[in-house]
């Protein structure tokens, strides 16, 4: 399995499992090492690089923070917002001399 594939399944199983939410929601600071050190205890094999890579924006990890108190509050399923994320992401990839950075300040 592809390094990014294994953040795709970390971030997947974060959607279902409260425990990991609750852990993630909670560091201070939001950052690629602390995630991945998150996921490392979880066994997957992750880097805080890896994590980047995929993510892209350091706001993610603030970002993902909010929410999952979202998900938890009842207000937006946490697999719709990483969904979201996504999308923005794939059309940066596809025009990348586009420049969409207000796009996705907007949608943080």
């Amino acid at each position: 399995m592809s390094k990014r594939q294994l953040v795709i399944r970390f971030f997947q199983t974060a959607c279902g499992d409260r425990e990991l939410q609750d852990r993630l929601k909670s560091l201070n600071p939001p950052n690629r090492q602390t995630f991945a050190a998150i996921a490392q205890e979880k066994g997957q094999d992750i880097e805080g690089e890896d994590l980047d890579e995929y993510v892209r924006f350091a706001q993610f990890y603030e970002q993902f923070q909010d929410a999952i108190a979202r998900h938890q509050n009842g207000e937006e399923h946490l697999a719709t917002w990483l969904n979201k994320w996504e999308k923005h992401l794939k059309k940066l990839d596809e025009v990348p001399h586009d420049d969409r950075r207000d796009t996705i300040k907007r949608y943080l």
